[in-house]
């Protein structure tokens, strides 16, 4: 349809098609990988670019301290000044400092292409490393997103025939919705014709207002719906709290001024959600999992998962400001949800996780997973924390041996022989960083690892 994306390779089977190309050359996913070591760009890590600042300065503070080596041998406190001038050459660690912390950024993003996951940046990468807690959207995140009715109960036990038949009709008369196809396929399995209403009107987060074929007002929705047009959902609390606490979304059918019937649908919980979260935790991010549904269904959904953060009730703009309330109080927020479905809460975050976002442009996300699976969303954080433990401690070991023997060096007490095998030495840790960084995630890079 207008608006999917494409990947290259992808086959016009009949008719044709016009598309954008919106990544092209170095924007490729594939490409972009060998510039996140690169620490002179805007986007680049800020271990990148301490590195790179390092490397440049180091250049000064090598040769002020060959002055220094010169110096101290002209006074006689050094016995060979040209083989400590030597020394402080060989083992100024420029190379090793840029090696240490930029090869762990350029595996990473090549290890997370290959398991569909795409960073926007390297300095994104850096971020995600840093988060201490997930938001996690709930529906087709951690749901399957395809609800389906699994009952249908009106409060004086009448037939509900007539009722499915007014909820189908204005379900399919407003914005289309996983709701409203699940109750749409729910009438045509039971092969009730849809009513014909008027002036259908859908109410984001919350349902759906009509006016029946005989006038009266039509509401199928949540209760801040039912109770926004008048109608009181007292006498069907009981009937609602059963419902929600087999963690199955009640929505209320009114006609009339009345509540008539209780619809419930379960989405099913996503196969692996729970060892996701369990990988969250063992990455020590606090998940929290954040829902439009009842508090009854959003807490029967968190002891699913473990997750003992719920915020319920949530109209998908009040998800963003949920997130942006948790980064103004001093968290690194990750959110994981859908490109659609879920923008407020994904715009707000520090780390936008994006499921299902193949082909599509990664300029306005952090992180894009192939898949929908929020397993393979995980691995982003576990390679991204991997990376930036790497980097760091490739670069602190670097520059704090470096900076023992440059003192070694400049005071004589470091002949070249021996200066050479050091920085070799030194060599020797920060190249594989890389390596080490591949190896290390692995084993943790497989889904549900």
């Amino acid at each position: 349809r207008p608006g999917d994306p494409v990947l290259a390779g992808a086959r016009v089977m009949s008719g044709s098609m016009a598309v954008l190309a919106t990544r092209v050359g170095d924007e490729r996913a594939l490409a972009r990988p060998l510039r996140f070591g690169s620490g002179t760009s805007a986007t680049a890590a800020r271990l990148a670019r301490l590195a790179e600042q390092a490397s440049r300065w180091g250049v000064f503070v090598a040769l002020g301290l060959c002055a220094s080596a010169i110096a101290l041998g002209t006074s006689g406190a050094t016995a060979n000044p040209i083989g400590a001038v030597a020394a402080i050459l060989m083992v100024t660690p420029l190379l090793s400092l840029r090696r240490a912390a930029e090869s762990p950024l350029v595996a990473a993003a090549a290890a997370a292409a290959e398991r569909g996951l795409v960073f926007a940046s390297a300095r994104t990468l850096e971020t995600a490393g840093r988060v201490n807690i997930a938001a996690l959207c709930s529906h087709g995140t951690v749901t399957e997103g395809n609800p389906e009715v699994v009952d249908v109960l009106t409060l004086d036990g009448a037939d509900p025939t007539p009722l499915i038949a007014l909820s189908a009709a204005a379900q399919t008369a407003a914005t289309p919705s996983a709701f409203s196809r699940a109750i749409q396929g729910y009438a045509a399995q039971r092969g009730v014709p849809a009513e014909s209403v008027r002036r259908a009107v859908y109410v984001p987060g919350r349902g759906v207002t009509a006016l029946s074929p005989g006038g009266e007002p039509f509401v199928i929705g949540n209760r801040q719906l039912l109770l926004e047009e008048g109608v009181s959902v007292a006498v069907a609390d009981a009937e609602a709290a059963r419902v929600e606490s087999r963690g199955q979304t009640a929505l209320f059918v009114a006609l009339g001024g009345r509540v008539r019937a209780v619809v419930a649908l379960q989405d099913p919980v996503r196969a692996g959600a729970r060892a996701a979260v369990q990988r969250i935790f063992d990455l020590h991010v606090e998940p929290v999992l954040l829902s439009g549904d009842h508090r009854g269904t959003a807490v029967a959904l968190a002891r699913t998962l473990d997750v003992d953060h719920v915020k319920a009730e949530l109209l998908p703009d009040e998800r963003g400001d949920d997130v942006r309330r948790q980064r103004e109080a001093g968290s690194v927020v990750a959110c994981f949800g859908l490109p659609s479905h879920d923008e407020a809460a994904l715009a707000a975050a520090d780390v936008p996780i994006v499921l299902g976002a193949a082909g599509s442009s990664t300029s306005d996300h952090a992180v894009a997973s192939a898949s929908d699976d929020i397993r393979d969303a995980v691995l982003a954080l576990t390679i991204a924390k991997a990376t930036r433990s790497e980097s760091l401690r490739g670069l602190v070991t670097a520059a704090t041996a470096g900076g023992v023997l440059l003192v070694g060096a400049t005071l004589g007490f470091l002949p070249p022989a021996l200066a050479a095998v050091l920085a070799l030495a030194i060599d020797a840790v920060a190249m594989p960083a890389g390596a080490r960084l591949l190896e290390r995630i692995g084993g943790k890079g497989r889904r549900g690892g």
